[in-house]
């Protein structure tokens, strides 16, 4: 497995707060501003029923949604699929939404009831077939049991669910790691950090902590387990 290959494919963090942002044509318009202000363009801006959807394609794609959801609990998602710049180029925008989003809806007690962060990578194999070189290579496992399916294995994967441990509470983590099917000299792999418990209320989104905290993650121990090796002090 070639780990330092690493290329970030897809980067997100979702918010769940409380109490929810009210969405109206005077907040469209000033989330629009506030965003300008705070140095982010977009070239399109939507305001369907209870959501505001910002979008743009360069100099790479970015999304974010403000949604008012049931119950009085709103969401606010930044998401960059396919970025074609640096981890930090998206952390920085990321922070500049969250301070667009303060100054727009400025809740003293604002509550964030959950948040999550995803991470996509893809990496480059030294077997002629990715999900080869997991199964045989990282797993020690004979070619010929996978007979048993009676077809040809056109790729797979392995899906790890991890609870909280003491050091890092609250966060639970997933990882999947799979042979990619449109291309399967490719290993791709998504990482989720979820923070299922709710924080106090006014404490601060901190989006680059929680991006860094996931990322380190993904460098670390997930590629310590694509390389084979034990646990990283």
């Amino acid at each position: 497995m070639k780990t330092d290959s690493r290329v970030v494919i897809f980067s997100g963090i979702n918010f769940l707060t409380i109490p929810a942002p009210i969405i109206s044509r005077a907040t469209f318009l000033a989330f629009q501003k506030a965003i300008q202000d705070n140095g982010l363009e977009f070239v399109r801006f939507e305001n369907p029923k209870d959501s505001i959807i910002l979008t743009r394609d360069t100099p790479y794609p970015l999304q974010v949604t403000v949604n008012f959801l049931q119950g009085q609990v709103g969401q606010l998602l930044i998401l960059a699929p396919q970025p074609k710049s640096s981890q930090e180029m998206f952390i920085l925008e990321a922070e500049a939404t969250i301070k667009a989003y303060e100054e727009v809806w400025q809740e003293t007690n604002r509550q964030i009831i959950k948040a999550d962060a995803t991470i996509r990578n893809l990496y480059e194999t030294t077997s002629p077939h990715a999900f080869q070189e997991l199964w045989e290579n990282r797993l020690g496992q004979q070619a010929t049991s996978l007979a048993a399916f009676g077809r040809p294995i056109k790729g797979g994967g392995l899906r790890f669910v991890m609870d909280p441990i003491q050091e890092d509470m609250p966060v639970s983590i997933e990882v999947k790691i799979e042979s990619l099917l449109v291309d399967t000299s490719k290993i791709f792999v998504e990482t989720q950090f979820i923070w299922p418990i709710p924080t106090n209320p006014g404490t601060p989104f901190s989006v680059r902590e929680r991006l860094l905290f996931t990322d380190s993650y993904i460098e670390k121990q997930v590629g310590n387990f694509l390389k084979g090796e034990k646990k990283d002090d």
